[in-house]
């Protein structure tokens, strides 16, 4: 049966067997996430800085992440340090050596800092989250304090203020530009799908399904082409991976007649003009008078030469825009990419300011949490499907945002490192949970030989009731709850 239980034994006929399907343990028994969460002083922290970098209400930016460091070294257990964060900080050394070369020192001091700052933002959430009931609560709570803070300030300044980018949907500071809110919007979406996923009741539940509903919402009102397509690029992988497809495929044609009904007039226009955004001579009819399709045509252009002229080391990081500035008044580019410009693409920004070298380390980082994240989804169909469905969802959602992120330049975005580090742990959790399940339903006599794609058959006249009563009493005892 395909991403379950096989029936085994060369003679016998028996019916079909539901998979067997622990939960994430601790959304089993639908309790509040802070119960079962194993708070500590690093949790501590990087939940207070979550709360920061949503809210812009409290300066403790520093203090958040202060807290959260110290919490790592006085914790029991050890330090983890992964493999994509050993090459997250190997990229960090290779761009601070490259930007010793840069023309822009001025530029490239405060964006090296704040890629010190990363590291170790990126390190304590490594560390702090280490259960099941940490991960559970680190997405409840992120996708809170999104709900509150950038999802409710851009609705608002949609519908009730008149507040918007030329009918876009913004909100502030980290949250202003539509395309970058967007592609934050997609991160949120795939945990808010794992957290469906997972949770079998409660209002954990309920809220996610909710933000299924919301957050393509605010995606559309964006008007982002870019995240448009990394939306659809989403439920295409939700979808082929998806076991009842036809449940989905309602589902999905409810939540369009539902967002077609709400969404602004302008979205359908400006999505449809993708379609002319492929041919170099119809982008001046992209956007009309507003023209970004033809400007940004134009930037990739002078990004072109910037890293022909510098392949190795680039110009130096956070040294883009003055660079291209210099670069963009020759007469062979247009003058709509005049001025100190962004790339308006995570690929071409990383080549630009740290080299080949410096996007080969970037990506690798990226792969390996994605080739983990795979790995481990494949061993787990057919004994911890839960676990296979969550990680389906946020690697469907890591994705999105790197098809995104070709239109948009944001390589030190917080939210997605974070979703790195998301992607890993549940990763570690779910592969261990898999194993656990396996080794004691193998040591009761409950499982079988191995059968086809990592999955496992039962022996004949095993009860199925029986295993679709144990996981989570089984996953309690080997201490993954």
């Amino acid at each position: 049966m395909r991403g379950g239980l096989a029936v085994g034994g060369p003679s016998v006929s028996a019916p079909p067997v539901e998979v067997v399907r622990p939960s994430f343990a601790p959304g089993a028994t639908a309790r509040a996430p802070l119960v079962g969460a194993g708070w500590s002083l690093t949790l501590t922290g990087f939940l207070l800085y979550l709360l920061v970098i949503t809210s812009y209400r409290l300066p403790l930016g520093e203090v958040a992440i202060v807290l959260a460091l110290g919490g790592t070294l006085l914790q029991r257990g050890g330090i983890r340090f992964p493999q994509y964060l050993a090459i997250f900080v190997a990229f960090s050394v290779w761009a601070a050596l490259a930007t010793t070369q840069t023309a822009f020192p001025d530029w490239a001091i405060p964006q090296l800092i704040i890629l010190l700052k990363l590291c170790l933002i990126v390190f304590a959430a490594a560390n702090a989250l280490q259960s099941a009931g940490q991960v559970r609560l680190f997405m409840v709570f992120f996708l809170g304090c999104f709900a509150l803070f950038p999802l409710r300030g851009a609705m608002f300044n949609f519908f009730i203020y008149n507040s918007d980018m030329q009918g876009r949907a913004i909100w502030n500071l980290l949250y202003n530009n539509p395309n970058d809110l967007g592609a934050m919007a997609l991160l949120q979406l795939s945990m808010a799908a794992a957290l469906v996923a997972s949770e079998q009741k409660g209002w954990v539940r309920w809220a996610a399904s909710a933000g299924l509903i919301v957050l393509p919402m605010l995606i559309l009102m964006t008007q982002s082409r870019g995240v448009f397509l990394g939306l659809l690029v989403f439920i295409a992988i939700a979808f082929a991976g998806h076991h009842h497809r036809l449940r989905l495929v309602v589902r999905l044609a409810a939540l369009g007649i539902v967002l077609a009904s709400v969404a602004p007039a302008g979205v359908w226009a400006r999505l449809q003009s993708i379609e002319r955004a492929t041919d170099t001579s119809t982008l001046d009819q992209v956007d009309g008078e507003e023209g970004s399709a033809r400007q940004r045509y134009e930037i990739w252009r002078v990004a072109y030469k910037m890293i022909s002229e510098h392949p190795i080391t680039g110009v130096g990081l956070g040294a883009y825009k003055p660079t291209h500035e210099q670069y963009a008044m020759d007469a062979e580019f247009n003058p709509t990419a005049r001025g100190a410009r962004d790339t308006h693409s995570l690929y071409f920004n990383v080549l630009a300011e740290t080299g080949l070298p410096g996007l080969v380390l970037y990506l690798s980082m990226v792969g390996s949490v994605f080739l983990t994240a795979e790995r481990t989804r494949r061993r787990c169909r057919g004994i911890f499907e839960v676990g296979a469905r969550q990680l389906l969802f946020l690697e469907a959602g890591l994705a999105a945002f790197l098809v995104a992120s070709v239109f948009g330049s944001l390589p030190y975005l917080p939210h997605f490192l974070l979703h790195l580090v998301l992607i890993y742990a549940v990763s570690r959790l779910s592969g261990q949970q898999a194993v656990a399940l396996a080794a004691q339903f193998a040591g009761d006599g409950h499982w079988g030989t191995t059968g086809g794609r990592g999955g496992f058959r039962l022996p004949a006249g095993t009860k199925p009731a029986a295993l679709v009563r144990a996981p989570h009493d089984r996953a309690t005892s080997a201490g993954l709850a």
